[in-house]
């Protein structure tokens, strides 16, 4: 008489924990229990990068699909000029969006995907990506989530480029980094706050300068230093802008 049953081995502890990883980082997708789903996470390729890694650019179409489990992507373009502008960027727990266009419309956009930090993702085929979507109605739904918030984020973007200031875009900028930074000193230099927002070295420069005269922020290489958050936020302000 066997003493053992015949249904499939529990998985090992690398599988679970991919799934445990997954449910964490992705809260959306941790009730979906299909078997399409199991096997397609089972399946899926692990990708794990350094920073500065280009994982695509150019014009070409994308083939896979990423759940990113760890670290950050940035995704931007750049000018003839040199210049370069921040489009947005993916963390654990999002997805990519020009990934999705090109998935879902196969249809590619001029951009380059760098890896900001040490990333860690899980790689899954354009064919299995497609049979989910048509398949597992909360990954479908999650999916269409995704594409309407950044849609409302890239229009709110270009507001923001149109019609504010880049003083005041800088200036805000700069108080959301403090804040994330929870202290009063920035590494970061004026050519990364140039390729965030799309001008040059030499502008970024000549505002924080303006900043600097005004007490808002203490400049040396490679740091900023905060020496007036409600002096920075004056700067930040549109009315205040306008009338200086």
């Amino acid at each position: 008489m066997q003493l053992f049953n015949t249904r499939k081995p529990l998985r090992n502890v690398s599988e679970m924990s991919r799934f445990q990883e997954i449910n964490s980082t992705y809260n959306q997708l941790a009730d979906i229990k299909e078997r399409s789903w199991i096997d397609t996470i089972d399946g899926a390729r692990l990708l794990e990068a350094e920073p500065e890694t280009t994982l695509f650019s150019g014009n070409a179409t994308c083939n896979n699909f990423m759940l990113i489990l760890e670290g950050t992507i940035r995704i931007y373009q750049t000018a003839e000029d040199g210049r370069e502008i921040t489009l947005y960027r993916v963390q654990a727990g999002d997805l990519c969006i020009l990934s999705l266009n090109s998935l879902l419309k196969n249809k590619s956009f001029n951009a380059i995907a760098e890896t900001e930090s040490n990333v860690k993702a899980l790689v899954i085929s354009s064919t299995s990506f497609k049979e989910m979507m048509n398949e597992i109605e909360p990954f479908r739904n999650y999916v269409i989530s995704t594409l309407t918030e950044r849609l409302c984020e890239t229009i709110y973007l270009i507001q923001d480029t149109a019609f504010n200031h880049l003083n005041m875009r800088l200036a805000c900028m700069l108080g959301g980094l403090f804040e994330r930074n929870q202290g009063p000193t920035l590494k970061i230099t004026h050519q990364e706050l140039a390729f965030e927002l799309g001008t040059t070295r030499e502008v970024i420069s000549r505002i924080l300068k303006e900043f600097e005269r005004q007490d808002c922020i203490k400049l040396s290489r490679g740091h900023i230093e905060l020496s007036s958050a409600e002096g920075l936020r004056w700067f930040s302000e549109p009315e205040k802008i306008t009338k200086k």
